[in-house]
């Protein structure tokens, strides 16, 4: 069981959330906000709600004997993530404090760089086409490779597990894929070229084959929710409500089809068990069985590093093979590496295990000053001179550098971006060489 105080403090919380979602959200006219958003999907969702079923014995089927050692670390980790939770907060509301002395304009200068380049990627229909062919070649070569070497199947990450030289490549290719899907959806939402519609759903079919479920999701997120600021309170709650459901579900089913179950009915079966004890929603779960079988020896950074040598295949590189973030949490359970992803213990999991609680109150504090200026600029975009759709969307981009904050894994998506990024800008400056006339 769980202590009592523990259960007051997941109250506070969620009253907390309650309370700014109703008075700056609700009241204002928008069902939902990206500031809300990120809040409900990265600390509500995996630690708050989830925080009564932490104890239940049904955890034992993922964590095995170490389920007593589990259940007398949730509090300790629990009170962690509340406190960046709470700097989450306090970070929000310090980009919002006024100085005088012009250092928020400067950091948003700095900051705004992302959205400037995401608008260049969607300058024009012909260059998202161009993107897109690329991005679905290298999808066939990979799937061909596959195919050829597995049959036909969805799950490519088994795979890769198998053959760890290619997951480089596979990594970039998906995240790649899913920054271009998410643009063409953009540019399609503001000029209405159904072109740039086949194409997302293109990438989008290639990416069930990769089996990467949370790539697909990220790439439509983000433009059902400026689809939903934009249409602020002519859209109901109740729709909204609806619509999420429906996706998490999409996304449980898709889990299934990786791991090759077809059957909605088996699937319907086991949906409490996926919702409340899969590995799904397992952030509070999976942090609090790696801290239980920590040695208390900060990382210092070294998971954030191997983050950014993602580049280099772990079969080369020891110190990939060793401290990849997903390699080093499972080393520290005992999980059989080679074929298991690792542990996700969430939002700040991996900023304490390598800096400390300091670590988690500093990066909360810098993921809630980028994800209220992300907010800040979707809200502008619609609703401040000429409205765009395109415009709101680029300053999602700013959530991506926020995301990389969260959890190393998430660094490689920052290639995928530059190289899209570096691959638009040498078609432009190429396209105004062969066609001044019609650049």
């Amino acid at each position: 069981m769980m202590p009592r105080m523990l259960y007051v403090l997941d109250l506070v919380a969620l009253v907390t959330f309650a309370v700014s979602y109703y008075r700056t959200c609700y009241r204002k006219g928008y069902r939902i906000d990206f500031w809300h958003a990120q809040l409900l999907i990265f600390c509500v969702v995996p630690y708050m709600l989830m925080l009564p079923f932490a104890s239940n014995p049904l955890n034992a089927l993922i964590t095995g004997n170490d389920f007593y050692g589990v259940v007398a670390s949730t509090p300790v980790v629990f009170a962690m993530t509340m406190a960046g939770f709470f700097a989450l907060l306090l970070g929000g509301n310090l980009w919002r404090f006024h100085l005088g002395v012009g250092l928020r304009k400067t950091v948003a200068r700095l900051v705004d760089v992302a959205p400037r380049c995401s608008m260049v990627l969607m300058s024009t229909r012909e260059l998202l086409l161009f993107l897109t062919v690329v991005c679905l070649s290298m999808q066939l070569l990979i799937l061909a490779l596959y195919f050829k070497a597995e049959g036909f199947g969805f799950n490519l990450r088994a795979y890769t597990f198998e053959h760890p030289g290619v997951r480089p490549a596979v990594q970039i290719v998906a995240l790649a894929s899913m920054i271009v899907v998410a643009h063409c959806l953009a540019r399609y939402m503001e000029t209405k070229e159904k072109v740039l519609l086949a194409s997302a759903c293109l990438l989008l079919a290639g990416l069930l084959f990769f089996g990467q479920r949370g790539n697909i999701v990220y790439a439509c997120l983000n433009v059902a929710l400026c689809y939903i600021i934009q249409r602020r309170n002519t859209i109901s709650l109740s729709r909204v409500l609806i619509g999420s459901s429906c996706a998490i579900l999409l996304v449980f089913y898709l889990g299934s089809v990786r791991d090759g179950e077809y059957s909605p009915v088996a699937f319907v079966t086991s949906l409490l068990v996926l919702l409340f004890f899969g590995n799904n929603f397992s952030d509070l779960r999976d942090f609090a069985w790696t801290y239980s079988r920590w040695d208390q020896h900060l990382w210092l950074g070294k998971s954030y590093l191997a983050g950014l040598l993602a580049f280099v295949p772990r079969g080369i590189s020891d110190f990939r093979e060793s401290w990849t973030f997903g390699v080093a949490t499972g080393k520290v359970v005992g999980l059989d590496t080679e074929t298991h992803p690792g542990l996700k213990p969430g939002q700040f999991g991996e900023c304490y295990f390598n800096f400390g609680l300091l670590g988690i109150i500093l990066f909360g504090l810098a993921m809630g000053m980028l994800a209220r200026r992300a907010d800040d600029g979707v809200k502008s975009s619609f609703w401040e001179g000429g409205p765009s759709f395109m415009r709101a969307f680029s300053y999602t981009s700013v959530l991506m550098l926020a995301n990389c904050l969260n959890t190393s894994l998430t660094l490689p998506s920052l290639y995928a971006f530059c190289g899209l990024f570096l691959l638009a800008w040498l078609y432009l400056k190429v396209r105004v060489l062969v066609f001044p006339a019609r650049a």
